[in-house]
């Protein structure tokens, strides 16, 4: 290339010259090496920040997180000297008989607080019995009361929710939960097969396993080794918590060993309003169907919602018909679990306006077997995508196809957010689009073809004019 730029008469002019340039750049790259790390951390959305020593710079960190653990010291944390330290790279929580927790005892993340985020991080547990907690609160002398994410070897326990010092016991692996207003724990459906987790082996027994917590308002999600295990929503407002401390724990009782490292936050925008379910598992409260005979195509059975693919139509939510238009969905985080039965076709349809009719003006998420992620445009919504991706309406998903086979349960994260549209499949972003119109509108499911069945259908709003993401400061 240079050659051709350059004309024949300099090339091996050029070849010289860029022999020695090369030679001179690896014999300085030996002498200083390039810089491998983020330099950015977020400031935490409580009253403090983080501290230059509280940030480590951390090699191919996921974009957005923030490393909060330096893997040298306990710096930004606090616990009691003589259970907590640092060994190996990780913070190692320990008791002996000659040393032991007189009660639960924890190590507190001191440079800020947790409202809403995503939080990874790696534990091994030894022997004993530990918990991550998060929106908790700071009882004194170490104490911490509120959400934790259980730690124990015993597979089919390990992963559900607790609540320190409140209300005890509260989702067990593999269900979805309701608290309602009254306190009462209400399981609703499976996110799930506690069996099946246990037989894939969803936990690594006194190995590294990674924790995934991700909370939204009043929705919470606790996922390990890359299963879903709990998740629920808490209407309770004597018992639960919008925001607290983060703290890892150590269990009083026999002498107990316990690993953490790679503990990474990601900061949410504080503007997600009251989680909701709009499948309740048991009838079709909410929704109804058009055509109106094709009430015989769907059906109810386990906490399930079954579609039988035939006839053509949809089943679509009710929501802005009790009162107006502007109380239907425009601006929230929609997940749904569904699985395929047979090959066909289906979808998700969004912002839906106008008279019933197939096919309603819309946003579609393709639901059809092998291009689950791809977007269809319905009635010329107005809306943006990719054009290299676009093909008349249809715009091709991202990345190849991360649908599970025929008969497993896929996930669904859909987020409308003021003009943005992002799609998730199984937590892999497939596609997105810009300068969608922005208006009230019904959440449907089509019958298209293909036996489906869906379950979990929860809606996160997303309230726009409390959205104030904090801006990035450097971290030296």
């Amino acid at each position: 290339m240079f050659g051709h730029k350059f004309g024949k008469e300099n090339q091996m002019t050029n070849k010289i010259t860029w022999l020695t340039i090369v030679t001179v750049t690896a014999v300085v790259g030996l002498l200083s090496p390039p810089p491998l790390f983020a330099e950015k951390c977020t400031p935490s959305q409580g009253k403090d920040t983080y501290s230059a020593k509280a940030c480590k710079k951390t090699p191919d960190i996921e974009p957005g997180f923030v490393s909060i653990f330096n893997g040298k010291d306990l710096t930004g944390w606090d616990g009691d000297p003589r259970l907590w330290s640092v060994k190996d790279d990780a913070i190692r929580g320990r008791t002996t008989k000659e040393n032991p927790a007189y009660r639960n005892s924890f190590c507190i993340w001191r440079a800020g607080k947790l409202k809403n985020f995503i939080l990874k991080i790696k534990f091994r547990l030894h022997n004993g019995n530990s918990g991550i907690q998060y929106r908790s609160q700071d009882l004194g002398k170490w104490r911490v009361g509120g959400y934790q994410a259980e730690v124990e070897n015993k597979p089919g326990t390990v992963g559900f929710l607790y609540h320190e010092r409140g209300r005890g016991w509260m989702v067990n692996v593999g269900d979805i939960m309701v608290v309602d207003k009254k306190g009462n724990k209400i399981v609703v459906g499976k996110v799930a097969d506690r069996d099946e987790l246990i037989k894939t082996g969803y936990y690594k027994s006194k190995d590294w396993n990674e924790y995934t917590i991700i909370a939204r308002g009043n929705h919470l999600i606790h996922i390990l080794n890359g299963c879903q295990t709990i998740e629920m929503i808490d209407n309770d407002p004597n018992g639960r918590a919008m925001d607290g401390i983060l703290a890892l724990q150590i269990h009083t009782g026999p002498p107990m060993t316990v690993d953490f490292k790679d503990i990474r936050i990601k900061h949410l925008p504080d503007h997600f309003g009251q989680a909701k379910l709009l499948f309740n598992g048991k009838n079709f409260e909410g929704w109804t169907f058009y055509p109106p005979s094709l009430s015989d195509a769907w059906s109810v059975k386990d906490g399930v919602m079954l579609n039988k693919g035939k006839p053509a139509g949809y089943i679509r939510t009710t929501a802005g018909e009790r009162r107006s238009a502007k109380d239907d969905y425009t601006n929230y985080v929609l997940r749904l679990q569904f699985r395929h039965l047979t090959k066909g076709n289906s979808g998700v349809l969004l912002r839906m306006v106008g008279d019933d009719k197939v096919w309603p003006r819309s946003i579609e998420a393709q639901g059809q077997y092998g291009h689950v992620g791809d977007i269809w445009n319905i009635g010329k919504f107005p809306m943006k995508t990719d054009p290299k991706r676009t093909k008349g309406r249809r715009t091709v998903k991202m990345k190849d196809s991360n649908e599970k086979p025929i008969g497993q349960w896929n996930l669904y994260e859909i987020t409308l957010d003021g003009p943005e549209l992002e799609i998730k499949v199984n937590d892999l972003v497939q596609n997105t689009a810009a300068q969608c119109w922005q208006t009230p509108g019904k959440i449907g499911i089509q019958s298209e073809g293909a036996q489906l069945e869906f379950r979990n259908i929860v809606l996160i709003p997303i309230i726009r004019d409390k959205n104030k993401a904090p801006p990035p400061v450097a971290c030296f």
